[in-house]
């Protein structure tokens, strides 16, 4: 009697671990690139000099510089608000990246790449023309900030399924795919761009 009771302790075990690991798999943090791409800051700061440094000489007898220290910088959240308000500057006109666009699905629309390589076509008509959105700051989170714009559209079979974000010249800050929508007239269309430097 007393050996079938010592099969059930590795039972017991096993199922402990489990569990246990079927919640930290429900509790995994989503992996970045299905929430998308913030904006990230990237610098490289070089320190060189030809005086001692480190407890060493100089080599600055011959003329040569010695590299201190070459590491990425910490941006502060000044800064993160600094990228905010550069890229938001004259809501609605000028450099503001507050302007939305919506790709023409029935002409040609391809992936979003970064050399903005992808068959596009925007919608130059039928309530789905490229419109001013209204921009939105989150306080609370330092560089964190929103763009947001409704459309209507004015006539049926409307296809998009890509956005771009851009500013009132046309350049482009960002694009993004999505499931293929077909509009009909009276149908709306929200397309709300949330942006965050990191």
């Amino acid at each position: 009697m007393k050996n079938k009771n010592l099969y059930l302790i590795p039972l017991f075990a096993l199922i402990l671990v489990g569990v246990f690991a079927f919640g930290v798999s429900m509790n995994s943090v989503p992996d970045a690139d299905k929430l998308g791409q913030s904006i990230t800051y990237n610098s490289m700061v070089t320190i060189e000099t030809t005086g001692d440094f480190d407890g060493r000489e100089s080599l600055a007898s011959v003329g040569e510089w010695e590299v201190v220290s070459r590491s990425s910088n910490q941006i502060y959240d000044t800064g993160k608000e600094a990228i905010e308000d550069y890229l938001g500057e004259g809501s609605g006109a000028g450099d503001a990246f507050d302007w939305i666009e919506l790709g023409d699905a029935a002409v040609a629309v391809g992936t979003p790449t970064a050399g903005k390589a992808e068959a596009y076509t925007p919608h130059a008509a039928d309530g789905l023309s490229t419109a001013v959105g209204i921009m939105g700051t989150t306080s609370a989170e330092p560089g964190n900030w929103t763009v947001y714009k409704q459309f209507t559209s004015t006539a049926t079979n409307q296809l998009t399924n890509i956005s771009r974000l851009q500013n009132a010249g046309g350049d482009d800050l960002a694009g993004n795919l999505f499931a293929l929508v077909n509009l009909s007239n009276g149908d709306k269309l929200n397309v709300t761009w949330v942006i965050w430097v990191s």
